[in-house]
């Protein structure tokens, strides 16, 4: 039976429940909000991505069935030879349209594989090439076969989100007799990183014995002499490709100066990230506002300054009563009533993945001029996800205790190392401000300041990513630093703290000060996501990416 669908939607990870453990961080949300507002705008879109079990054990697994549909049919791919056999697996996306958008997601675990062919897609990302490629020969390769199977024949956009699912292209070229022209017709790209080290890369000795018949003659001049790039395959055998803010566009330019770039902000899925007081002040303001976030632009004008801040108020205090039921986010011996969270006090968030760019201690690197500005006004909330084995993440939540010892009774600060959707949402809607200070050019977009502005946190960022026009957009949203001067032999580092410490001594007294002050900088904030929404993402994906 064929299906209407016209473009094909590929990501490695996308993030439709909390429950669902098929997302590692912004990759994955902004995959599920664009998802969501395909839904509710009815758009003719599928999705495709992988599904990751996690354990052979009975007990361990991620019980799909639960969640999602397994199909009866399967398909193969070829790896290193063996037919391995690819289980589908469907979820129905039903949004605000009636319209459903099918989501599939592709898994190796099937009883007739090897065991090792099983692992393939047992953990999200997997840290050897080997599997790394196994995980994109099946999204890519074995996604396209899984649409074929299963009626959806008349695609005419395959969209990839990263190089993660541009091996789909080799599958499209020996589909069409290996005519590069008319694969470039039906395949369109979106990076979403400016690290190179995000970018992935694999020696072609690995490549030609793992995809063997699947690699064509001519794959060095689509994915690089040195290597099988497969952001280089992407972008060379796509109509378009996009970045996902402005600035993020002169970056790829310079990366990839043989490419142009249309640009295509990233936003978030509105209804999703609101918390559950603020939804109620805006469907009594703005009674049809998740059908048409646009009229947030309104906010400064028609939202009432008390019943803002009372909102903002209750959900600050769901946050901060969990904070505080968490007895392990605090590493002392014996918990003093002082060291718990309070809600009058200013709360600052910051929720990012652990990596070293992120530079998640960068406000303690000052530590005498952040007590002096900070004494009893702020306390602070770190979060990501902290695995085992991850030196780096744990070495972080070391230091974030040592502060905390180091400023006990005077600046409050915690570390949460399970991050998932469920913390985000206390964290983005309670917080009263969103810190973010990447090394810039390296955020590509970011959006959880865009989640925080919806529930009227104030932003507190350095000049990256998306927030370059969030504070263009209107700068009483919050708070920018990273433009001044150098002063002599500084360091970005220490040149970024002293920024980032003078923007937080106004914040702060803004904060308990200048209360009309703070009580507008809140609507302008919530104005923001007028723009920086999915709705509006996915409207310019169909207008400037996705028509052919």
């Amino acid at each position: 039976m064929k299906k209407i669908q016209t473009t094909a939607y590929f990501s490695m990870e996308i993030a439709l429940q909390n429950s669902i453990p098929n997302y590692a961080g912004g990759l994955g949300i902004l995959a599920g909000d664009t998802l969501h507002s395909c839904a509710d705008l009815g758009s003719d879109v599928v999705g495709v991505s992988l599904f990751y079990h996690q354990s052979e054990d009975e007990g361990k697994r991620f019980k799909a069935e639960q969640f999602l549909n397994k199909n009866d049919q399967t398909v193969e791919v070829e790896i290193e030879g063996r037919k391995v056999k690819i289980v589908i697996w469907e979820l129905d996306l039903k949004g605000k349209s009636e319209k459903i958008i099918p989501i599939i997601f592709l898994s190796s675990n099937h009883p007739d594989n090897k065991e090792w062919d099983r692992d393939l897609t047992k953990y999200l990302y997997a840290a050897d090439r080997y599997t790394r490629l196994g995980q994109e020969i099946i999204l890519g390769i074995a996604g396209v076969r899984a649409l074929e199977a299963l009626g959806y024949t008349n695609i005419n956009t395959f969209h990839m989100n990263e190089g993660h699912s541009s091996l789909l292209t080799l599958e499209l070229l020996k589909k069409h007799s290996y005519d590069a022209k008319k694969v470039k017709e039906l395949c369109t790209f979106t990076t979403h990183t400016p690290v190179p080290a995000g970018h992935d890369h694999f020696e072609y000795g690995l490549a030609y014995s793992t995809m063997n018949k699947a690699i064509p003659m001519d794959i060095k001049e689509h994915a690089t002499y040195q290597d099988l790039s497969t952001t280089d395959l992407a972008l060379n055998l796509s109509r378009v490709s996009n970045s996902v803010s402005a600035k993020h566009r002169e970056v790829c330019e310079e990366m990839f100066p043989r490419h142009d770039f249309k640009n295509v902000t990233n936003g978030i899925y509105h209804p999703r990230w609101v918390g559950k007081n603020m939804k109620q002040l805006l469907d009594e303001t703005f009674p049809s506002w998740e059908e048409n976030p646009g009229l947030l632009k309104e906010a400064t004008k028609k939202l009432d300054s008390l019943k803002l801040v009372e909102a903002h108020k209750n959900q600050k205090k769901v946050l901060v009563d969990w904070l505080n039921n968490q007895k392990e986010l605090f590493p002392f011996e014996k918990i003093e009533d002082d060291d718990y969270f309070g809600v009058k006090t200013l709360t600052i968030g910051f929720a990012r993945r652990y990596v070293p760019y992120k530079r998640h201690s960068l406000i303690f690197k000052n530590l005498e001029r952040l007590r002096n500005i900070g004494y009893r006004k702020i306390q602070l909330v770190f979060a990501g996800n902290c695995h085992e084995g991850d030196s780096f993440c744990n070495q972080i939540k070391k230091d974030v205790e040592k502060y905390s010892y180091m400023l006990r009774g005077q600046i409050r600060a915690v570390m949460l190392t399970k991050y998932n959707m469920e913390v985000a949402q206390k964290l983005i809607s309670g917080c009263d401000v969103w810190l973010n200070n990447p090394i810039p050019p390296r955020e590509a977009s970011g959006t959880s300041g865009m989640k925080a502005s919806l529930n009227g946190g104030l932003n507190l960022s350095i000049l990256d990513g998306w927030w370059i026009e969030g504070f263009n957009m209107n700068n009483k949203a919050g708070w920018a630093f990273g433009n001044e001067p150098f002063a002599q032999g500084e360091d970005q580092d220490t040149h970024d703290s002293k920024a980032l410490l003078n923007q937080l001594e106004n914040l702060i007294d803004c904060y308990y000060n200048k209360e009309e002050e703070w009580q507008e900088r809140m609507k302008s904030a919530v104005s923001l996501v007028s723009y920086f929404n999915t709705h509006r993402l996915v409207n310019e994906y169909q207008e400037k990416i996705w028509t052919p």
